[in-house]
């Protein structure tokens, strides 16, 4: 292994100490107390800011990385030539094809089984997703390249982008292990469901990744899953699916006299 490759390696490592340290020390009481104040919900951004997308854009600015392999830029790279990125217009358009083409294969499915969820539940099984729009597109910026950061590595090293997701996905897999392990499982709805739907977008993000290279495509699909759904739940949750049991009228029909 040389210095080309080992470095990846490096910055990954140090990002997966950062998560689990922070897993480790910082209890949901305490970032609960932090979020109560102006002050600690402006330094807790801060420090989301400069572990996602600082710590990358480090590995950036020292030659420890390069666009391309974070999806950022096509083969063609910034060159006059390109169209857009590195992609040309075609490329473009395959990209753009596929992911739509995979996410109404997933999207659909998930909706249709959430709304069986919520009728046989009269929607309390899933909550509601109560972030704003901003805080939807954050969170969807910050993951894509969370996981594209955690793909480089070992795309790097084997050269093989189906093996670099697989990677990928157990590197996460781990971060989220110690915070299961560290706060537990809670049955709150909100929870079961932010947990099914981050699982959801990084299977689907590592999918895309394999098929697209195209991170811009990754982060827009992200987007538009996380506001469907939020917007399904809202409209599940404000909307309750009446089973058929709930619709007969419990009255008695008049016409209908009992037996002596």
């Amino acid at each position: 292994m040389n210095e080309t490759q080992l470095l990846p390696v490096v910055w990954t490592l140090a990002s997966m100490t950062l998560a689990v340290l922070v897993i480790l020390f910082v209890s949901p009481s305490l970032l609960a107390r932090l979020h109560a104040s102006l002050g600690g919900r402006l330094a807790v951004q801060l420090l989301r800011l400069l572990y996602f997308i600082g710590l990358p854009y480090a590995a950036l600015l020292t030659g420890s990385l390069a666009p391309i392999d974070l999806g950022l830029t096509g083969a063609g790279g910034a060159l006059p030539g390109s169209a857009l990125l590195g992609w040309d217009v075609a490329a473009w358009l395959r990209g753009l094809s596929t992911t739509l083409s995979i996410g109404i294969i997933v999207v659909l499915p998930i909706g249709l089984a959430s709304w069986q969820i919520a009728r046989s539940s009269h929607g309390a099984a899933l909550g509601a997703d109560d972030r704003s729009v901003g805080a939807v597109l954050v969170e969807a910026l910050y993951a894509e390249i969370h996981w594209a950061f955690y793909r480089t590595a070992p795309l790097i090293l084997l050269e093989n982008a189906y093996v670099a997701a697989l990677i990928g996905l157990v590197l996460v897999g781990v971060e989220w292990s110690v915070e299961l392990i560290r706060n537990g499982v809670s049955r709150a709805p909100e929870d079961r469901q932010r947990w099914l739907r981050r699982i959801l977008l990084l299977a689907l993000s590592a999918t895309l990744f394999v098929l697209t290279r195209n991170l811009w495509l990754l982060i827009g699909l992200h987007l538009v899953t996380e506001l469907i759904w939020k917007a399904w739940l809202g409209r599940l949750g404000h909307h309750p699916i009446e089973t058929a049991a709930t619709r007969i009228d419990p009255r008695p029909d008049p016409d209908v006299r009992p037996l002596n």
